[in-house]
């Protein structure tokens, strides 16, 4: 008996009909691999409940979808199918697919991370009833591209989102070149480097974007990038560059009383935003690029990066840098309002706009989106709802910042107090962190509560800066964030164990005990500059480490070497990388704290890149090692001079 998938594309809008057309083909694909049956995708006029076996998709077919606040901007999904009949709808085009990978996970099927390799198909299928009504408990479920990027990862990982759950990419910058480059131009012994044009790149990032079109997904674009244009400068990197120009000196940014760049930087360099002219050469590019852009959902402006790098002259002493900064967002918004143009912007709380302002305030709420970034924080720790700490004062330029996540949510509470509009936490869990806590377990323990403590604190989603390959020496964390953010009731222990056993097969507990310890353990306390590595405690976590990873040693050889088990020895064999490399580099670490000095490191560099491309979908080496280089090396050393 054959089974039809019958997408209702009737009184749907165009960008609409492609989504939920693209679900039922990916019902199709999936379910044809799986059985021996003929599965027919035949489009439908409607629903009809009396047609057996045909699973019917599309907007409105039930009055049974979750309320949800805003149905374009909010994922519903409502699934209810008995063996081969039934139906899938959701809030919007986006949610019918989420909808339709849904109803494969409850099938059996899994998707624990992005490409072929992170898909798992159930080896015994059945048809089977299905019923599930659930709304996300976050609007804002996103990716941003960050760390070293290749163009079948960037796809892939675009691919996965509805996958898991999740509903938003974000692409930095005007053109994200510096991230491809840190994959293609990177020269090393073991793998030839080859250089993309900026007219590579952007048919690259077309080609995503046709991709996140094709799910719905939320596009989120630019972020920093805008200052930096404003004074002739592409804003596409944080290299260092000529000097501005003489036509813009006048509107970058007086400090140390000196106009130019800062610290050779554009994409850190801060105007003077009390010049109109500084203003307008930032709004006229913004509106420009919505009327040019319509297919962006939410375009980021940000202010330069960096910190206490503002203006000093003395008509930007009248106000802070956040009162400029919203005179600029109202620019905008009458604007596009006067062009129906609907784009969302999204404007940031980071660094020195952690101050909020005194005198301005948004004419018009529903197009703004505030976010949260708070950069400087510790991950030793969640967010805490109940946290009293208190803002440090606002000195133009010597600002202080807050090291831990209670002492960033004073300023969100501030903000807060003045500004009613949608909002997300902007962070960075699995951009460095991940490397501090090489075992994860408690990083990802930290990034579960976080999510389940956004509400509490006014906030209504995630977006994660992150390295896109950020899947060992497991899935567990990304697949804690994308459950989570579905649902912030999720069991965190429920997620891991699914998962993980879901990698590893029977002995799923034993690793789970073995990283778990492992995360315990290390100097992660240390590399966060909260603990001295000299110390006798962190020593002797750091041996009691080294023992675990050698006392695990032949339960991963066991398992490399299990011939009856081939369905999990790629994960087997991620573990045996990642525990070869904790061994380096906690001996490394180990020797720093009992000699008192921080020694040659070359060795670590060179295995982790004569690994690289064996495990090149999991792990990023350019990030790695980047953060490895210039942020642990460097608080090592302080760490022992301190």
């Amino acid at each position: 008996m054959s089974c039809i998938i019958r997408p209702v594309l009737n009184n749907t809008e165009i960008k609409d009909k492609n989504t939920i057309l693209f679900a039922a083909e990916e019902l199709q694909r999936y379910l044809s691999a799986v059985t021996d049956e003929e599965i027919a995708v035949i489009p439908a006029d409607g629903y009809n409940s009396d047609q057996n076996d045909t699973l019917f998709l599309g907007l409105g077919i039930s009055g049974l979808v979750p309320d949800v606040d805003d149905k374009k901007l909010d994922d519903g999904i409502l699934i209810d199918i008995s063996g081969r009949s039934g139906l899938i709808t959701g809030t919007n085009a986006r949610s019918v697919l989420i909808g339709a990978y849904r109803y494969l996970r409850e099938l059996g099927f899994s998707f624990i991370r992005p490409g072929k390799d992170g898909e798992r198909y159930p080896s015994d299928f059945f048809f089977k009833d299905v019923n599930v009504c659930e709304k996300a408990s976050y609007r804002h479920r996103t990716v941003c591209i960050e760390g070293s990027v290749y163009q079948h990862n960037f796809i892939n990982t675009i691919d996965w989102l509805a996958k898991v759950g999740m509903n938003g990419y974000f692409v930095q910058f005007p053109v994200p070149k510096a991230f491809f480059d840190r994959w293609y131009s990177e020269d090393t012994p073991y793998r030839q480097k080859k250089e993309l044009s900026v007219e590579d790149v952007c048919a690259i990032v077309e080609m995503g974007e046709a991709e996140i079109q094709k799910r719905s997904l939320m596009y989120h674009t630019v972020g920093h990038g805008w200052t930096a244009r404003a004074i002739g400068k592409d804003g596409n990197s944080w290299e260092t560059s000529d000097d501005v120009e003489p036509q813009y000196r006048e509107i970058t940014a007086l400090v140390n009383g000196e106009r130019k760049l800062w610290g050779g930087i554009a994409q850190n360099t801060n105007l003077c935003y009390s010049n109109p002219l500084a203003q307008s050469r930032i709004t006229d590019s913004i509106v420009s690029y919505c009327k040019t852009h319509p297919e962006v959902t939410y375009l980021h402006f940000w202010l330069a990066d960096g910190t206490n790098n503002n203006c000093e002259c003395d008509n930007c002493r009248k106000m802070r840098t956040s009162d400029y900064y919203i005179q600029m967002l109202n620019e905008i918004d009458c604007r596009l309002s006067e062009e129906n143009i609907p784009t969302k912007i999204v404007f940031l709380i980071y660094v020195d706009l952690l101050w909020k302002p005194l005198y301005e305030k948004l004419s018009n709420n529903s197009r703004f989106v505030l976010m949260f970034a708070p950069i400087t924080r510790s991950y030793s720790a969640p967010f805490n709802p109940d946290s009293d700490a208190s803002a440090e004062p606002y000195v133009l330029n010597r600002l202080k910042f807050p090291s831990d996540a209670d002492q960033n949510l004073v300023y969100l509470k501030d903000w807060k107090e003045d500004f009613d509009c949608d909002s997300f936490d902007f962070d960075y869990h699995f951009m460095w962190d991940h490397y501090y806590d090489l075992a994860r377990f408690n990083l990802d323990r930290v990034l579960y509560e976080d999510i389940r403590n956004l509400s509490f604190l006014g906030l209504n989603g995630l977006v994660s800066c992150q390295a896109q390959r950020s899947f060992m020496p497991t899935c567990v964390g990304m697949n804690v964030m994308a459950d989570t953010l579905w649902n912030k009731d999720a069991d965190f222990d429920e997620i891991a164990d699914r998962v993980l056993e879901i990698e590893f097969g029977t002995d799923f507990n034993k690793v789970k005990e073995y990283l778990s310890a492992l995360s315990s353990n290390g100097c992660a306390e240390a590399l966060r500059n909260e603990e001295k590595i000299t110390s006798a405690h962190c020593i002797e976590k750091l041996q009691k480490a080294l023992e675990l990873i050698a006392d695990f040693e032949s339960v991963i050889q066991h398992h490399i070497s299990d011939t009856d088990d081939k369905e999990h020895i790629s994960a087997w064999r991620k573990l045996d990388f990642h525990s070869k490399l904790c061994t380096l580099i906690f001996k490394f670490y180990l020797d720093a704290a009992t000699n008192k000095k921080v020694g040659d490191y070359a060795h670590i560099k060179d295995f982790v890149l004569k690994n690289e491309v064996l495990f090149k979908d999991e792990f990023d080496a350019w990030c790695f090692f980047e953060t490895f280089s210039v942020h642990i090396v460097e608080r090592l050393r302080k760490n022992i001079e301190d």
